[in-house]
């Protein structure tokens, strides 16, 4: 069948409509400038992207109408463009919750098994984006009908062709291209914020064209090395040394998914607040992350985030897991998310064999909690009691969206219905946060039933116990929900109470990380090594004021003082790729000076990590 010119109009006239729709769906991700000119490089940017994204699209489909019936290039029309708007809208979800786009991440979640399940997404949800994805498929279906009303009644109507479009479209890009390159070499921070909205954007740099060519002048000169890692991984930096000792501690090691700090009071969690003191309590502890990769990364191997990646390449497990086998404690490790998500079965736990592994996610996590307590009490209760133990847990229930049961509601204006597709933060978020709450204080009684079963068996003079977080959570305090997207205190700081038999009760107010859990505990356990070899830490019994403590992320490191934090990219040290707030998050009055004197500090902590990895 030869192409008819109404069939070729009415599929330019559908890339039309959906090139508007498009930059209208892109638009809302895109707060309203401030100034006439920010105003015009926003209109450009939608527009031109707009294009970009369904150009691909167009292509295609206009190559098919001269192979394939109408009805079936207009189907593919649909499909295609709609398959767009879903990733945009998609992309806009994952903006506004938690402040980055689809990217190697979010890849990493939909395609490594038990990443989907790890978001919390509920019955309700799933409802809801299943009828936003009808809805989106409808709105084009209609914008196909209306392509052919036009054509059908308005036959006179010139079609867009391509040779109007590409000479606008190249010079819009062109003046796009080239305000982001001066705006990235003068620090112009409105349009390169405004940029970063935009989801799949590519930037583009003319440092060295309009310094050397130009002979134009850079106000910021800073750069750090990067922090990105390469070469092989060298850990520990030496065999550990194990001294045994003559009667080896068991060891209980409770991690809380999203439990951030405050939590821990005796409102809502009145059993662990009892218990921590009597034990040792670090009101000011960080974790090494913003999200259960680095957290738990950074307590099992007190190492920061761009070492994760050698550490999984290599399959290099947890050194307190080689010491725990080498001195043969019966083990038994419990989750109520998942070990392959993130890659714990590839990292931490790599030399656990499967049957020492339980992994139980079939029902609400409330109830996966209390099952997986009660086959950890029944392991104690089971072991042989002339060799020492090991047990770790980690409680899904305080993770979004925050699962409880009737029993255990402390505050009962929550948000009942906790749907990530129909709700509205500045709206829901109190309620969300009731739920949290809720949560937390079931998480409470599951952490007492294990305490006073250690107590009840006459095991706490023998027995190490960890109970923390594997990172905070956000409730739009600092302006996100959530974790993963931000390094402020609420998606930083987590508790961290410390039984060590023998030790007297203390409360702890300097600033502890993480990567001290390691060289605290492997000492007790026999390790002679100094912490050096396996840590970037030190002692939580000896911490030191003045720390600059490391924090991160998939992609970025947080260096944390007293003052201010700074978070560098992997991928540059550039001042640009740099972002600088005071230590309590809030903004700096002049953020170049911090970074300036930060840098040597930063640059001498990026040379001291490369001590793992041997070149």
């Amino acid at each position: 069948m030869s192409p008819t010119t109404p069939s070729r109009r009415n599929h330019a006239l559908f890339w039309l409509f959906t090139w508007v729709a498009t930059a209208l769906h892109l638009g809302q991700a895109f707060d309203l400038p401030a100034s006439a000119g920010l105003a015009l490089y926003q209109g450009v940017l939608i527009g031109s992207y707009a294009l970009l994204f369904i150009a691909p699209l167009w292509l295609l489909t206009r190559l098919c109408i001269p192979l394939l019936p109408g009805i079936v290039t207009g189907t593919l029309q649909v499909l295609l463009a709609s398959a767009l708007q879903l990733l945009i809208y998609a992309d806009g979800l994952l903006w506004t919750l938690y402040g980055f786009h689809l990217n190697g991440f979010v890849w990493n979640i939909l395609t490594t098994p038990g990443g989907v399940e790890a978001l919390g997404s509920s019955e309700s949800s799933q409802l809801g984006f299943t009828l936003i994805a009808v809805g989106i498929v409808a709105g084009q279906a209609a914008l196909r009908v209306a392509a052919s009303l036009v054509g059908h009644y308005l036959p006179r109507l010139p079609s867009p062709r391509l040779l109007w479009v590409l000479p606008l479209f190249l010079l819009a890009t062109v003046g796009e291209r080239v305000s982001y390159g001066v705006s990235h070499f003068y620090g112009y921070s409105p349009l390169l914020e405004t940029a970063q909205r935009m989801p799949f954007y590519q930037p583009l740099t003319m440092r060295r064209f309009l310094e050397y060519q130009l002979g134009l002048e850079r106000p910021q000169r800073m750069e750090v090395q990067s922090a990105a890692l390469e070469g092989q991984l060298a850990y520990p930096q030496a065999p550990l040394r194990i001294d045994a000792p003559a009667k080896p501690l068991n060891v209980v090691w409770l991690v809380a998914e999203s439990w951030r700090a405050d939590a821990l009071n005796p409102r809502v969690m009145p059993h662990t607040s009892a218990f921590a003191e009597r034990a040792t309590r670090f009101d000011n502890h960080f974790s090494g992350g913003n999200g259960t990769r680095i957290g738990m990364f950074s307590q099992f191997y007190g190492l920061p985030a761009n070492l994760w990646f050698p550490v999984l390449d290599a399959r290099v497990g947890s050194p307190l897991i080689d010491v725990l086998q080498q001195q043969q404690y019966q083990m038994k490790l419990f989750t109520s998310a998942k070990f392959t998500y993130p890659e714990f079965d590839k990292t931490l736990f790599v030399k656990v064999p499967p049957e020492q592994m339980q992994s139980y996610d079939q029902a609400e996590p409330w109830q996966r909690d209390r099952k997986n307590i009660d086959d950890l009490l029944q392991f104690i209760d089971q072991r042989a009691a002339d060799k020492p133990f090991m047990t770790f847990m980690f409680f899904e229930s305080p993770h979004a969206n925050y699962t409880f049961p009737p029993e255990s509601v402390i505050e009962p204006d929550y948000l009942p219905d906790f749907s990530y597709a129909s709700m509205d933060l500045e709206r829901d978020i109190g309620g969300i946060y009731k739920r949290y709450q809720n949560a937390v204080h079931h998480l409470d009684g599951q952490i007492a039933r294990v305490t006073r079963h250690l107590e009840a068996q006459g095991l706490l003079d023998e027995t190490l116990i960890v109970i923390t977080g594997d990172h905070g959570e956000e409730f739009m305090e600092k302006g996100r929900w959530g974790h993963n997207s931000a390094f402020v205190d609420e998606q930083l700081k987590v508790p961290l109470v410390l039984w060590v038999p023998g030790r007297d009760a203390h409360r702890e107010t300097l600033a502890t990380s993480h990567v001290d859990l390691l060289p605290t505990l492997l000492p007790l356990l026999g390790v002679q090594n100094p912490s050096h070899d396996y840590s970037i830490g030190q002692s939580l019994f000896a911490p030191t004021a003045n720390r600059l403590l490391i924090a991160g992320d998939w992609d970025r490191l947080a260096f944390i003082s007293e003052q201010s934090k700074i978070v560098l990219p992997f991928s540059s040290g550039k001042f640009s790729g740099m972002q600088a707030s005071q230590a309590n998050d809030q903004p700096l009055l002049d953020p170049a000076a911090v970074l300036q004197r930060s840098m040597p500090l930063i640059q001498s902590e990026l040379q001291g990590l490369r001590r793992f990895l041997a070149h």
